[in-house]
Order: structure tokens, then C-alpha cells, then sequence
């Protein structure tokens, strides 16, 4: 189980802001409940290094200017194998990733409440809307590309407080020939800040958190 944080995540922020990583401010405001949080600006920004939990790459596409970029062909992801320990440890790692305001942040097999099997049961239907017809990768293809990305080259702007120990991190998502989908071009992934593990990622309409 990854270890605690020590630090509130906006103490962590702040030591971002004094050490020149992160441009502009951290606002925080109310929120709605559930996977919805509104919240107001701030910046964060890495190279991205994520690897799945045999040491392969999670995923593909990171530009630098925060979109998601989903390629048509490419691996199947996370792989068998990784998907394999999940039917015996919910605490097993699907893919790490590197972060500039959290450190390295984990997406377990998890549970119905949070982790990979979360997203399968909630959120498979809206990957594949997502994919629609524009190519033949599985729907985790694409929420683990969206996943890296986001986490590990965010938008300006990103990460945000969402309460409750969470950040919101959000992205405009496109494919490799330029276009966007047509179905909830955007993708939101909510980390908690306490145990530095990835809750949800889903697509959305809206472009923010």
C-alpha cells in the first residue's frame, strides 16, 4: 500500500510555487459532492516517465501542452499479466506515475470504490464512446493513456484541490490525426492526496474540474 503523505497537498503545492514549478496560483472553492469537484486555478507540470508494474510503459502520448493524445494502434494496456494479479490483490499495481505536485501516484487493481476495477465498472461504457469506431485498441487503451498523460504533463492549471484529501486533474483529449472525439472530448482523473492513489478517470463534456 503506498505510503501516507505527509504533508497536506496544498503545502505541497506551495513548495512547488517557491521552487519555480508551478505558475500561478492555487485557488481553492466550493465543490459539488461526488466525482464533480469545481475548483479554481493553479499549474503543475512534468516530464512524463509513468511504467506499468513489470516495468513496461503504462501508456503512449504526453505532449507537454497537456492534451491527451490517443493513437489509433498500439500496445494493449496494461497487459494480461498486470490485469492477472488483480483477481487475488486489489492492492496490486496496475501502472506508477511521476508527478510534480504528489510524487509518485499509483493506480491499484482497487475496488468497487476506487482503482482500476472502479473505472472498469463505472466508466468502460463512456472509454469506448470515447474510441468509438476510430480504432481497435480496448477501452483501457485509452483511460491509461489518458491517465499518464494527464498526471504527468498536465494542462496549466493543474492539479486542484478537490476536499475530502483529492485533486483534480483535467485534459481536452485528441487523437493522433488531430481530431477530438465526438463524445466527451475530455478527461478528469481524481487522485487522493492522502495515500497517493488514483480514485476515477473518466471522460467528460466539460473541459475543467
Amino acid at each position: 500500500m503506498p505510503q501516507q503523505r505527509r504533508r497536506p497537498v496544498v503545502t505541497a503545492v506551495a513548495a512547488l510555487i517557491a521552487a519555480g514549478l508551478v505558475a500561478g496560483g492555487f485557488a481553492l472553492t466550493a465543490q459539488r459532492s461526488g466525482e464533480d469537484p469545481v475548483i479554481g486555478p493553479g499549474a503543475a507540470t512534468v516530464a512524463p516517465s509513468a511504467t506499468a508494474a513489470d516495468g513496461a510503459p503504462a501508456a503512449e502520448g504526453a505532449p507537454h501542452d497537456g492534451t491527451v493524445t490517443i493513437t489509433r494502434t498500439g500496445p494493449d494496456l496494461p497487459g494480461a499479466d498486470v490485469l492477472d494479479r488483480c483477481d487475488t490483490d486489489s492492492r496490486a499495481t496496475v501502472a506508477r506515475y511521476d508527478t510534480a505536485a504528489l510524487g509518485q501516484v499509483v493506480l491499484q487493481c482497487g475496488t468497487s470504490g476506487q482503482g482500476y476495477e472502479h473505472i472498469r465498472v463505472r466508466h468502460t461504457a463512456d472509454w469506448r464512446d470515447v474510441l468509438g469506431s476510430r480504432s481497435d485498441r480496448d477501452w483501457d487503451d485509452a483511460m491509461l493513456t489518458a491517465v499518464q498523460s494527464v498526471l504527468e504533463s498536465p494542462p496549466s492549471g493543474y492539479p486542484q484541490d478537490a476536499g475530502d484529501g483529492k485533486v483534480c486533474y483535467a485534459a481536452p483529449v485528441r487523437f493522433d490525426d488531430g481530431s477530438r472525439p465526438a463524445a466527451e472530448p475530455n478527461v478528469r482523473v481524481i487522485v487522493s492526496a492522502t495515500t497517493d492513489r488514483v480514485i476515477t478517470a473518466f471522460p467528460t463534456d466539460d473541459g475543467g474540474c
